[in-house]
């Protein structure tokens, strides 16, 4: 009779009835700071209960490569959702897989320290409280991007002087498509946004790689923010979730109708500029455009650069160990697949490889990975490369490192 009664219940009635996600909801109602420091303490409440039952696969994966060095052998110990990511980003086609273990999330440093040398490149999850006893570098599982506007709405759009035309004619092609703006809080709102822009945008945009926002997060958001909806003849076809977090507002979500008579790619656009002007013409300093994952070529990362953002201090409750060797299939790869390292303390950096035609203008090369938020950026070359002259770049200070040698040194599998 209670199990008949309990699937009566209201979904979000049911999620409440959960001790540590009650606490979750009464703490939406609370002010910015209190409202973080009660989340940070049910999630790591909850990953403490859970970490005795975590386990990832440990996959071998094998194939070509991003690049053209050809073969290519990578360890990945992951989530599904991640080794997915990790499987079609650093391969050009579908690998070879083999599941060769279950590993305990405790014991990831001590099994990368073991079999880390099988694999020309190995990636390790860190679940929350592992990734914060263990020391050292690693690859975040996310990056933030964060864009200044503590100044007027022409000097954000202008910004660095690269893109600068192309954000120029994203605005005109903004402005030319008419919608009518609405800012809402309206709970019926925040729901249809979810349910016919949001969603079926994600599910269209990520595929399988999508991470899908529950209800509830768009129920907490709108206690701290609003809606911006972007209209066309009435309808709406466009709109980004603002949410106050801390002392700074954040895009959370971007929702476009897939369905749209106007151009899906032009109705994103409308969306970022927006939330850009609602942040500028509310005087906040700075706006967090979102997360996106931690690879320089990423397009979600390069389109938010393109805005003007600046990559920010991971905060995240995941990382990854990162172990290689410096062989020609990992310098192809990392040529394709530039990877974001915390380096501690909020530094950031970039491990890079120059495979190629990237090695016959390495300058130029380090100089289009250059992104505001770095502080190193590490390339590895091939032996035919030769410098004859320091590389500087605006952000990052650059290091070249030759064939048989790994940065920083205790990424060496």
């Amino acid at each position: 009779m209670l199990r008949a009664l309990y699937g009566r219940l209201p979904e979000e009635v049911r999620r409440c009835l959960r001790p540590l996600n009650f606490a979750d909801e009464m703490a939406s109602f609370l002010p910015g700071g209190a409202r973080e420091r009660v989340h940070a303490t049910t999630e790591a409440s909850r990953r403490i209960a859970r970490l005795a039952r975590v386990r990832y696969p440990l996959r071998r994966l094998e194939g070509l490569g991003r690049g053209d060095a050809g073969r290519l052998v990578c360890l990945v110990a992951t989530d599904d959702l991640s080794a997915r990511y990790w499987k079609t980003t650093l391969f050009a086609a579908e690998p070879d897989e083999r599941v060769l273990a279950t590993i305990p999330a405790a014991r990831i440093p001590q099994m990368a320290a073991r079999l880390a040398p099988d694999a020309d490149l190995s990636l390790w999850q860190m679940s929350w409280p592992i990734c914060a006893l263990v020391r050292g570098a690693r690859v975040p599982s996310w990056l933030p991007l964060w864009l200044a506007t503590d100044r007027a709405l022409d000097a954000v759009i202008s910004g660095e002087r690269s893109g600068r035309a192309a954000r120029k004619n994203d605005i005109r092609r903004v402005q030319r498509l008419g919608l009518a703006v609405r800012i809402t809080t309206d709970p019926v709102d925040y729901d249809a946004f979810r349910r016919r822009l949001y969603e079926p945008y994600v599910q269209r945009r990520f595929g399988d790689l999508r991470v899908a926002l529950p209800p509830h997060a768009f129920h907490h958001a709108r206690r701290h923010g609003c809606l911006l909806l972007l209209e066309h003849a009435g309808r709406p076809v466009g709109g980004a979730v603002i949410e106050r977090w801390g002392n700074d507002p954040r895009v959370l979500v971007f929702g476009v109708d897939p369905d749209a008579s106007l151009p899906a790619g032009a109705i994103l656009e409308a969306c970022y500029y927006h939330a850009v002007r609602f942040a500028v013409e509310r005087r906040f300093p700075r706006l967090s455009l979102g997360t996106c994952r931690p690879v320089l070529t990423d397009g979600v990362l390069r389109y938010k650069r393109k805005w003007g953002a600046a990559v920010g201090a991971p905060s995240t409750w995941d990382a990854f160990l990162l172990r290689y060797r410096n062989t020609a299939g990992v310098r192809a790869t990392l040529t394709e697949v530039p990877l974001v390292l915390e380096l501690g303390d909020g530094r950031l950096a970039a491990l890079a490889g120059a495979h190629g035609d990237a090695g016959d203008d390495l300058g130029g090369h380090l100089r289009r990975l250059d992104a505001p938020g770095l502080v190193d950026l590490a390339c590895l070359v091939d032996e035919r490369v030769t410098i004859s002259a320091p590389i500087a770049a605006r952000h990052a200070t650059i290091r070249v490192v030759p064939p048989g040698e790994v940065w920083p040194a205790e990424f060496a599998a």
